[in-house]
């Protein structure tokens, strides 16, 4: 039997039972993270993951970047092909009793948002990490030293959907600065967006988040530092900085978002 038969077999029944699970188990909108990489979003999951009430996929598993056309009575909608990949993930985790939602992160989530929004019907906590991108472009790939991780042309897209939806409601905009340099505020302002209390576990979320290690991170979770906010003024990246400021979309973005 190929694969292909074989996932047209179990895909039912995942979807079956973890429909049934999610139904039993949360009352609340799923959460949604996204965000150009190197800008946080593994940081911001690892956060929330340390609040009781917050059930976390940890790693990235492409649930919202593939759609299908389903026909329901005359009408066409979109439909994420691979969520059977969330359920799958929740039957075969136990789900801590105080949990409400589940969340999930991947980068490139922001993409797909139109598509996300209205599956959802915008029954959804949207979160989009966002980060100067000068620091973001001088980020190294971890698998890969000798290259930088994101290009102009990538940082320019994603920045651009930011702009798109800064206003609507299912979306909250995070600055990675911000969630660093002013973490409790930054933080309840967070929480207030999805609907939950600041618990007493973010402020020593390192020790209480069931995310404990990231390719993102090169290492294990560490505590909270400044060290990488203004890296790219570095005298080793200045002709990287030269590089990435030749281009004119960079510039009037880093303005747009008050980064000059």
């Amino acid at each position: 039997m190929n694969i292909k038969k074989i996932k047209s077999l179990t895909w039912p029944v995942i979807n079956h039972f973890g429909i049934r699970k999610e139904r039993r188990k949360f009352t609340q909108p799923p959460i949604i993270l996204g965000g150009c990489a190197r800008s946080g979003t593994t940081l911001t999951l690892a956060i929330l993951a340390a609040h009781p009430a917050i059930f976390t996929i940890p790693k990235e598993i492409r649930v919202f970047t593939n759609w299908l056309q389903v026909r329901n009575n005359g009408d066409v909608k979109l439909k994420p092909k691979r969520l059977d990949r969330v359920y799958r993930h929740l039957l075969t985790h136990r789900v801590p009793k105080r949990c409400k939602r589940w969340c999930e992160k991947d980068t490139i989530n922001i993409w797909y948002l139109d598509q996300i929004l209205e599956y959802f019907n915008n029954q959804v906590k949207f979160i989009h990490i966002i980060r100067d991108g000068r620091d973001v472009m001088t980020s190294r790939h971890p698998k890969a030293p000798e290259k930088f991780w994101v290009e102009p042309e990538r940082w320019v897209k994603d920045m651009r959907i930011a702009s798109k939806f800064l206003q609507h409601p299912s979306i909250y905009t995070v600055k990675y600065e911000d969630l660093i340099l002013d973490f409790k505020t930054t933080v309840t302002k967070l929480m207030n967006f999805i609907g939950e209390e600041f618990h007493d576990n973010l402020y020593e979320w390192d020790k209480h988040t069931t995310i404990k290690r990231s390719q993102g991170w090169f290492t294990s979770v560490k505590k909270i530092h400044n060290k990488s906010i203004g890296r790219w003024k570095n005298p080793q990246f200045k002709a990287r900085i030269d590089y990435i400021m030749k281009n004119q979309d960079v510039e009037n973005i880093l303005r747009e978002f008050q980064y000059l």
